[in-house]
């Protein structure tokens, strides 16, 4: 079935209807993996930057550096570490959730400390594999690698697309609701607590799920800059969720256009489109006055 969708594509892209950099499957795959993760990611945002989870989703980009050694020191193939990454990335996330509610110091502090547990035994594990892997085969993890992408990664990001979809589309209005007024949200029978552990493991395995295109170190960028960038200039809610999601699918499917141009990382090109996406906004927003939907407002 793919096979069959990339001689399509490709031969469009040779009579000229495309363009001829889509000749290539990877190029395809890199498409179709943008076309799904720039929405998804997109509309998760609005909740990453309403619930301030930017440095959260951060580590979790992080600790998939740590997932991809231990996927391939218990065997797993180069090309899909994905007990290790999963696992590692959902446990850290986890005890990330678990520590914030618990401790008695402040959240970006609590992150910080897993942060930096996690970022010393990625290093450690690094080294360890270095030595029986060539470092620049893991390093798509890192920055994100059109040619990295295979149907089995693609398969896995639109299952996972589907069902963290679907759930946070439910969840939406409430943790909106717990967001912005916890008081009333309690009194409507919310549970904050069992709210948050949901979104944090479909956030979890959606950012996982990205890392190929994006890479590691900058998928905090797709979690929370269309975000941002689309809540300088919305009215309100609907505005801000549907905005997002445009300027996630526009950075993902701009950056891989530019990276199917020119030889330079996924990640890096979606990091830009992004990044000029924000700035446009809050230039727009300084022209018109405008303030935008603010985090906790109620």
């Amino acid at each position: 079935m793919m096979e069959g969708l990339y001689q399509t594509i490709g031969a469009w892209a040779k009579a000229g209807v495309l363009p001829a950099m889509f000749e290539h499957a990877f190029m395809v795959r890199g498409l179709i993996a943008a076309l799904i993760i720039g929405p998804v990611l997109g509309g998760m945002g609005t909740l990453v930057v309403t619930k301030k989870l930017s440095f959260f989703t951060q580590t979790v980009g992080h600790a998939s550096l740590t997932g991809v050694a231990l996927g391939l020191l218990f065997g797993e193939p180069i090309e899909g570490t994905y007990a290790g990454l999963y696992g590692f990335c959902l446990i850290v996330a986890l005890v990330m959730t678990y520590v914030k509610n618990r401790a008695r110091i402040a959240n970006d502090t609590a992150i910080g400390v897993i942060l930096a547990q996690v970022l010393g035994i990625g290093i450690v594990l690094l080294v360890v594999v270095t030595k029986q892997f060539n470092i620049h085969q893991v390093e798509a993890i890192l920055f994100g690698s059109l040619i990295a992408l295979n149907d089995a990664d693609i398969g896995l990001l639109a299952i996972t697309a589907l069902v963290g979809s679907i759930i946070l589309l439910r969840i939406f209005n409430r943790t909106m609701l717990v967001s912005f007024n916890p008081v009333m949200a309690k009194a409507r029978g919310v549970d904050p607590i069992k709210l948050e552990y949901v979104f944090i493991v479909v956030m979890t395995a959606v950012v996982v799920s990205s890392l190929k295109l994006v890479g590691a170190l900058l998928v905090l960028v797709l979690a929370v800059v269309p975000a941002a960038g689309a809540q300088n200039v919305a009215r309100n809610l609907r505005q801000f969720f549907w905005m997002s999601i445009l300027f996630g699918t526009l950075s993902t499917v701009a950056g891989l256009l530019i990276a199917g141009a020119w030889p330079i990382p996924t990640g890096g090109a979606i990091v830009l489109v992004s990044a000029a996406l924000f700035y446009i906004t809050l230039i727009i927003r300084e022209l018109i006055g405008r303030t935008g939907v603010r985090q906790g407002d109620s």
